[in-house]
């Protein structure tokens, strides 16, 4: 039975990324014209990367692509689709509303923000010398379109 309910709790957030991808992503692109690359640090990829062991691994996988329980790829090509036409805000807040999907939410602003850091660093942005906040503002001008 656990099994069936880790399923389905998978299935919900697979739909919620096509969700949200289609309703934020061309919104958020449309409203800022002066958008940036993403910000972020080595040392909040470092943080992050030690959030997603902890808490995220065991869905998407040691390598960010081969999870255990079925959860997405958070890296590559599926990463690309899903995220690449949008900005910082759109990946931010949708692992800060479903992610983990045993406990949504459940882990601090910080935390959420690190772990954007480690899957934009895992995905080819690079780290620099300025901090990703979680101001959303902020994070609409942060472009992930390459």
């Amino acid at each position: 039975m656990r099994l069936s309910t880790d399923f389905k709790i998978v299935a919900v957030a697979v739909a919620a990324i096509a969700a949200v991808s289609v309703t934020t992503v061309p919104l958020a692109t449309a409203q800022h014209t002066n958008q940036r690359p993403p910000a972020f640090t080595e040392e909040q990829v470092g943080r992050g990367k030690a959030i997603y062991q902890k808490n995220c691994q065991d869905c998407h996988g040691t390598t960010l692509d081969n999870g255990e329980f079925g959860g997405p790829p958070l890296k590559g090509g599926y990463f690309r689709q899903h995220w690449g036409s949008g900005d910082v805000s759109a990946l931010f807040d949708f692992m800060n509303a479903l992610m983990p999907p045993d406990r949504p939410g459940q882990l601090s602003p910080e935390s959420y923000v690190d772990l954007t850091a480690f899957l934009l660093n895992s995905n080819g942005y690079a780290a620099g010398n300025e901090e990703l906040t979680a101001d959303g503002a902020a994070q609409r001008r942060m472009t992930l379109k390459r």
